[in-house]
């Protein structure tokens, strides 16, 4: 639990109200109780937040709730996220290496690192200080992960993937798979090209659930500092990744395609091979990117065009049946015209 008053020192934010309330939880601005604390990010909750009967609200920089237990900082969201690490602190596992877990004499286990049961780590593998291993995951020969990094239950990774400090990889991601590298013969049978490179996987970076994050043919498939990369994303082989993306669920990114720095991939959103997208450039959800984009700008549609252009084409494209109608009427007139000038000539 922590007081009002832990909070407001925590977070770096302006308290309003009684400072030493105990608040035990993070809640629903609608669910939250006396104990609870919640937030208000947008001046849109203020009557939610009103009804409230938590304890205590975060609020929003430039937002006011008279009579309320308050703590006012720039950044909500961040705030709330520095509350729960403290309010939700996990059990850590055993330290150590269990009893049922398969693990090489010849590979390398940091001081405070956990190897939880089932796990295998091969010949070489170098696992840093207090990272955590967790069942059923497959590391693979002359691995090395850095210190406090985390892996979660069925991640595999193959051999000689190097990962940093403070990772994450969440369950059912494959690290280093081979990339898709074929060549078609002389009789239209596809033969398969030997993917020997392999897959760096930098500092603060986190990968879903069942993402994939394939090994280069040569080289290297990078993913950089930062990097937020969400549940059953693909990455393919070579592809760079740059510091502090975000590639939301199902985005794809074809062999030796380059996302700047910044980069934001919304859900479905796909870039195709060799092509680079600049710095913190916005792909749309669904977005399909066949060619090189600018930086600094949003993008829709497939193939995917600058957003401004997209919908200004899209509203012109709805007009397009009240001018067929306003053709039809003038065609009409025209007829009537014609006839009308017909029957002059006779006369």
């Amino acid at each position: 639990m922590l007081t009002l008053s832990d909070i407001a020192s925590l977070t770096g934010g302006k308290l309003s109200g009684e400072s030493g309330i105990y608040i035990y939880r993070v809640a629903e601005l609608l669910e939250a109780k006396d104990g609870d604390i919640s937030f208000v990010a947008e001046e849109k909750n203020i009557k939610d937040a009103e009804l409230s009967k938590a304890g205590a609200l975060i609020l929003k920089e430039g937002l006011s709730l008279p009579g309320k237990n308050t703590v006012t900082v720039p950044n909500p969201h961040y705030a709330v996220a520095k509350i729960m690490e403290k309010l939700y602190i996990k059990e850590a596992p055993q330290k150590g290496i269990h009893s049922s877990a398969v693990v090489s004499t010849k590979s390398k286990i940091g001081t405070g690192a956990a190897i939880l049961p089932f796990a295998v780590i091969e010949d070489g593998a170098d696992i840093g200080e207090n990272s955590i291993i967790y069942p059923f995951v497959y590391i693979g020969k002359n691995v090395r992960i850095g210190a406090n990094t985390v892996i979660y239950a069925n991640v595999t990774i193959r051999e000689e993937v190097l990962i940093g400090n403070h990772v994450i990889i969440h369950a059912g991601a494959v690290i280093g798979s081979d990339g898709f590298g074929y060549t078609k013969k002389e009789d239209r049978t596809f033969y398969k090209i030997p993917q020997v490179g392999t897959v760096v996987i930098e500092d603060y970076v986190e990968i879903g659930a069942c993402a994939c994050i394939d090994r280069a043919m040569l080289s290297e498939t990078r993913i950089k500092k930062g990097t937020k990369i969400d549940n059953l994303v693909q990455v393919g082989h070579n592809a760079v990744v740059g510091e502090n993306c975000i590639l939301a669920g199902q985005a794809g990114l074809g062999g030796s395609a380059k996302l700047g720095n910044g980069v934001i991939l919304a859900g479905q959103a796909g870039v195709a091979d060799h092509v680079e997208v600049g710095e913190n450039a916005f792909v749309l959800a669904q977005a399909g990117v066949s060619k090189s984009i600018d930086a600094n700008k949003v993008y829709v549609g497939s193939p995917a065009e600058e957003a401004r252009q997209f919908w200004k084409t899209l509203v012109e494209a709805k007009k397009v049946g009240e001018i067929n109608s306003r053709l039809k009427v003038l065609e009409q007139r025209f007829k009537d015209i014609e006839e009308y000038l017909k029957g002059q000539i006779k006369k």
